[in-house]
């Protein structure tokens, strides 16, 4: 059981009101758990949306490399909340169900290609020791512009932000989700 409660519309401040029916609009409802947790900072509300919203959709990378990052970090940090919404989400961008299985050995699976493996490892490092080799970002900046890169940047760090919520908030998966 999360260690917050999920408040509801009814209970929300006035004031906020917006925000709330903003979130149920564009996040689902019921909202997703980690959306519901983060409505405990009404304040923040609004601008998480747009923030979320903008680095999902204003990203510039392949959607499928940019859950590929997302992946990753939610398999580093043990976030399985994060681990199991992406999932769906990184076979609808086109990862490989295969690519998902083997994540852990990305390294020397032959399910990843070279640009594949350069965000696994940037993510991977990023998330593990917050700084990277510069072997690992030389090799992200050979396969992808500065945006690119910058957007992967962007979701590594992020995902490992909302990983630190999660986990200490103990945020339960939904009861209605489904894993494809």
């Amino acid at each position: 059981m999360a260690r917050v409660r999920y408040p509801k519309r009814d209970e929300y401040p006035d004031a906020y009101l917006a925000a709330y029916d903003r979130m149920l609009r564009e996040r689902g409802d019921p909202p997703l758990h980690i959306f519901a947790a983060l409505a405990n900072i009404p304040n923040l509300l609004d601008p998480l949306l747009t923030f979320t919203r903008e680095m999902r959709e204003g990203a510039v990378i392949e959607r499928r490399l940019r859950e590929l990052a997302i992946m990753t970090v939610a398999l580093v940090t043990g976030a399985t909340y994060e681990f199991n919404h992406h999932w769906n989400s990184a076979l609808e961008a086109g990862l490989r169900r295969e690519q998902l299985e083997q994540l852990a050995d990305a390294e020397t699976s032959d399910a990843f290609d070279e640009r594949e493996r350069a965000i696994v490892r940037y993510a991977r490092e990023a998330t593990v020791s917050l700084n990277v080799s510069d072997e690992t970002w030389f090799a992200l900046r050979r396969h992808f512009s500065a945006r690119e890169s910058m957007d992967v940047v962007m979701a590594v760090a992020w995902y490992n932000a909302v990983a630190r919520m999660l986990l200490p908030l103990e945020i339960e998966l939904e009861d209605w989700y489904e894993r494809h």
